[in-house]
């Protein structure tokens, strides 16, 4: 298994875990660099909020930790759950306001992010200085006027971003009629370009399948913020060049794929 998101430390146990592997870094190296951030900017009195989960809770223990080494003390440290009682996210709210660190390190997965930020909207909680994990850091939904009341000049460290040559230009060529049958890329047109390949319906432009993507400016077309992708085109293409030399394609011996049926982990990863 190759995976573009998990980040917990506790997959890179080689006993537990032989065949896993990643293309986003553990959250070990990212506890330790938040500690170093904090210390960076001479924040030594912190509270910290984490997801009560693998990720949350694994990041977090390896932060403090390491923000004690750096001279760096918690006042508190908290946990929620997107799918624990209600009545949790308010007490933690509760419990940030009458703390008196300034600056709050939230180690949290997005589904998460959201009800703690709405919860501390209700409580009118500002004042402080929020570090945050990779998980929401770049979250462009928590950068609305709504929120900067909150969540202004929040630090943090990101997933790298970069350019897949070729993505937009194969994106941009993306159209229904080459696969009539697909009913997703149907709704997708309908959807982007506001109209129906139905005839007949009340108010709606009938779709020709021939407009034009690169008019259009929304979440598909724009690669400019390639993070989450960028990994999963790695982790595909790690798994492909495994099998590549696996199946021996475009041995000089053996020009055409050797195809197996069943794989062995151990054998791609050998």
């Amino acid at each position: 298994m190759i995976s573009h998101t998990a980040t917990c430390a506790c997959l890179s146990n080689r006993k537990e875990y032989p065949s896993f592997f990643r293309t986003i870094p553990s959250d070990y190296y990212q506890s330790r660099a938040v500690a170093k951030l904090v210390k960076h900017f001479g924040w030594k009195w912190v509270g910290a909020v984490r997801s009560d989960n693998d990720y949350g809770n694994n990041g977090m223990a390896t932060f403090i930790t390491a923000a004690h080494q750096e001279g760096v003390c918690i006042e508190y440290s908290e946990a929620i759950s997107s799918t624990g009682p209600s009545g949790n996210i308010a007490k933690v709210v509760r419990v940030i306001k009458s703390g008196t660190a300034r600056v709050l390190v939230a180690f949290i997965a997005q589904g998460d992010i959201d009800i703690l930020v709405e919860e501390a909207l209700k409580q009118n909680l500002t004042g402080l200085q929020w570090v945050g994990s990779e998980s929401w850091i770049t979250a462009g939904r928590l950068a609305t006027k709504r929120h900067s009341g909150i969540l202004t000049g929040t630090l943090g460290f990101a997933i790298r971003k970069t350019k897949i040559t070729g993505l937009k230009e194969f994106l941009l060529q993306v159209n229904p009629g080459q696969d009539p049958h697909n009913n997703l890329l149907r709704e997708f047109w309908e959807a982007t370009f506001g109209c129906s390949f139905q005839s007949g319906l009340d108010g709606q432009t009938l779709c020709s399948g021939s407009e034009i993507l690169e008019d259009i400016n929304n979440t598909f077309t724009d690669v400019s913020e390639l993070r989450i992708s960028s990994n999963v085109y790695k982790a595909v293409y790690a798994v492909a060049h495994a099998m590549h030399n696996m199946l021996k394609c475009g041995d000089a011996m053996n020009p055409q794929c050797i195809w197996k049926d069943d794989f062995e982990p151990k054998q791609v990863t050998s």
